[in-house]
């Protein structure tokens, strides 16, 4: 019988020390084949062979208490009932027959008498120290088993976002000096990396806190698999290189087993962590990679030693044979597949295969585990049943998000469903696109971000996130047109801010009519009942389904179409920006999206005069193209121009120009700068005039939205302030755009 099996089932029994004694000679015997045995039949051989009944309540009387024997005799009774279907020879009937000159008269064996090829024909009395060395083998064995049983890992929240911190800071002069360093020394600060790279070809470099969470895990994971393991020699299962093999075996898979339930919720984005820590998707998504890899690693030694141990026996093709062996072979094959696949430049290049691969494998990581672990009836189930409750709640989180989004039933007149209109730039390489949705409950605000679906292509399951840019308020109404930008209608807005043309009554705007004819804020604010939302996103077009609308937009005469689409959210947690004084945007390209709904947010705070302590806003936007800045400056950004709390920098790289001046009666003054900004003198710049300032100089939110570049020089130059010792600032980052 397999030594799991029997220590399965003694764990089940209720292993008590009082077992040890039988157990340890039960063991001790089973190393010798005695006359009239059947080989193979380990139960009948024990529980019913006349001269191994003999030998084993012999050593029993012997060294046993009677207390360890009535203990003994009842876990061999049900063991031999259970698995060998005979009944065991009780104790009370071979007793009559151990004299004293009885047990004198049989022959004392030792360790070294274990012989595979010698066949005993008469009972034996086992000497001492081979009784304790079959005691110690079972007790050390068993010890381990217990061990491996039920790993499970304690999670704490602690503060690696660089959450908001309280007013408390001002008011204890210590936990302001503690917090100051948290946040120069391990919260802003990547781990490696001079300007703080955060993306390098094959991996995502962390913040040095999550640095430290991720090194802190490596180690506790090293730890739990190197310590507590006794080798020892005589033992009757395994030589001592074999014991090692074997319990680094069963340590490795329980600790990959442990750990699978928080690699597949880390994964979701219906997370709870995510909702009870407020942690950004992008800090789980290191977590959840790292785990990967741990898990990959303990599932290879975990294979390594067992297989060492099947070679070591000579049962090596014999156990591929099995289904337990194979499947977890073919598990672990899966899970490297998975790492290799789950690189950054794979992701990049091939972002919706490797979604794709990574379901398909991750199914067939998990399907096979419980195949591998089926021998142990359902011991381990617990690990991998959470595995597909996790997938289900995500699934049918996000089923309940597309229906909350894109239906909306009416008693009369049918239901209402989502409308999109997408339109290329090609000027500005954008595509812009506006999602009514069918919903009515849905409430847009700054920090969102939506997952799109396009379900009438062949492609329909693919889903992308877009930060959401803007949004208008739109009148419920049937009747009305169907809310259409065409590509003329964006090459008048574009000349009217160069100042050829003006467009602010001109008829062919009447396609966007029935948003409204009042000002952006006042659509975005309006307080009709029936009001319902248009959403703005900025889309770049690369490569795959972006590619594939673009040619979609560049077909069609007017540069834009009404595909069917669906929208999944809302995602993302708004940052309270409106709690500090001086407020800093750093964007780049579509990273717009991240900063715009936070400006407009302003805007309409101070002209309704809700909380907001904002008196000073720097906007620096950077991107290739002018014209996407003349677009948007004469819609979303129009309001925001000849604000005197709001500081607008605009720059374009791809243009051969010098700087751009613009100026008409709808963009007062509009310069666009050739080449990207100084990111570093204008966050340090204004660091020192708060710093300067006092308290009367207040906090500085500063926020970078855009590439990975954009983000490194902002989090650089926010980390540098803080090294200088400008106390008083925070760093946000959006990493959808």
């Amino acid at each position: 019988m397999e030594l799991s099996y029997f220590y399965l089932a003694l764990t089940i029994f209720g292993y008590s020390p009082a077992l040890d004694c039988v157990n340890g000679i039960r063991t001790d015997l089973s190393k010798f084949n005695f006359a009239g045995g059947t080989p193979g039949d380990d139960w009948g051989n024990v529980c019913t062979n006349n001269l191994s009944v003999h030998s084993m309540w012999t050593a029993a009387k012997v060294y046993c208490t009677q207390e360890q024997i009535i203990a003994g005799a009842k876990m061999l009774g049900v063991f031999c009932q259970e698995f060998g279907q005979v009944k065991l020879v009780p104790y009370q009937e071979v007793l009559p027959h151990l004299s004293q000159d009885y047990v004198s008269s049989l022959p004392i064996v030792e360790f070294d008498d274990i012989n595979d090829t010698k066949t005993w024909d008469h009972p034996v009395l086992i000497s001492k120290d081979f009784f304790h060395a079959g005691v110690r083998t079972t007790n050390v064995f068993h010890s381990q088993n217990i061990l491996h049983q039920p790993l499970r890992f304690a999670a704490t929240t602690t503060d690696i976002e660089g959450q908001p911190r309280t007013e408390i800071a001002g008011r204890w002069p210590l936990w302001s000096l503690v917090d100051h360093w948290t946040r120069r020394a391990l919260i802003i600060p990547t781990a490696c990396g001079i300007h703080g790279q955060r993306y390098w070809p094959w991996i995502t470099v962390p913040t040095r806190l999550e640095a430290i969470v991720v090194i802190a895990f490596y180690i506790l994971v090293l730890i739990i698999c190197c310590v507590s393991y006794e080798i020892f020699w005589p033992n009757l299962f395994f030589t001592e290189a074999m014991q090692t093999w074997r319990y680094v075996a069963d340590r490795t898979g329980t600790v990959c087993y442990a750990m699978l339930p928080f690699l597949w919720m880390f994964a979701g984005r219906n997370n709870i962590w995510l909702w009870l820590t407020g942690w950004k998707f992008s800090t789980f998504n290191i977590f959840h990679r790292h785990i990967a890899r741990v898990v990959t690693i303990t599932a290879a030694v975990h294979a390594i030693s067992h297989t060492v141990l099947a070679v070591d026996k000579g049962i090596l093709a014999e156990s591929w044979s099995k289904q337990y062996f194979h499947m977890g072979g073919m598990a672990i094959a899966s899970m490297g597949l998975l790492v290799v696949l789950s690189s950054m430049w794979f992701r990049k290049k091939f972002y919706e295969l490797f979604l794709l691969v990574h379901i398909a494998l991750g199914v067939i990581v998990l399907v096979p585990l419980f195949y591998h672990t089926r021998i142990f009836e359902g011991e381990y189930e617990p690990y991998l049943w959470p595995l597909v409750a996790i997938w289900i709640f995500d699934r049918f989180a996000r089923i309940v998000r597309l229906v909350y989004c894109n239906l909306h039933i009416r008693l009369s007149g049918g239901p209402v469903t989502t409308s999109t209109t997408a339109t290329y730039f090609k000027d500005g390489d954008v595509i812009r696109l506006e999602v009514s949705p069918g919903s009515h409950m849905l409430k847009p605000g700054p920090g969102q971000h939506y997952f799109i679906y396009q379900p009438s292509t062949w492609k329909g399951w693919e889903n992308h996130p877009f930060t959401l840019a803007a949004w208008h308020t739109t009148q419920d109404n049937p009747g009305a047109p169907k809310l259409s930008i065409s590509s003329t209608d964006t090459m008048r807005r574009r000349k009217a801010v160069e100042g050829e043309e003006m467009p602010t009554s001109s008829p062919t705007d009447s396609s966007s009519s029935n948003i409204s004819s009042s000002s952006p804020l006042e659509k975005q604010h309006a307080a009709d009942e029936n009001a319902k939302y248009m959403l703005i996103f900025f889309v770049r077009p690369y490569s795959s389904w972006t590619k594939r609308l673009k040619e979609e937009c560049l077909r069609s005469p007017s540069g834009s179409v009404n595909p069917k689409m669906l929208i999944e959210g809302p995602y993302g947690e708004r940052k309270p920006l409106h709690l500090y004084e001086n407020v800093v945007f750093i964007v780049g390209g579509t990273g717009l999206s991240g900063a715009l709904p936070y400006l407009l947010d302003h805007v309409s705070r101070t002209s309704e005069g809700a909380p907001s302590r904002t008196r000073d806003i720097t906007f620096i936007w950077t991107t290739k193209q002018a014209s996407l800045i003349w677009d948007v400056a004469a819609r979303e950004l129009q309001p925001l121009l000849d604000r005197d709390d709001v500081r607008m920098h605009f720059h374009a790289t791809a243009d051969h120009e010098d700087n751009v001046e613009k100026t008409d009666e709808i963009t007062p003054r509009l310069i666009i700068f050739r080449g990207r900004p100084d990111v570093r003198y204008h966050i340090l710049t204004l660091a020192e005039e708060v710093h300067t300032a006092g308290s009367r100089g207040g906090r500085v939110a500063i926020l970078a939205c855009g590439p990975a570049g954009v983000a490194a020089d902002t989090r650089h130059a926010v980390h540098e302030a803080l090294k200088q010792g400008k106390r008083n600032i925070e760093y946000f980052e959006e990493t959808f755009g």
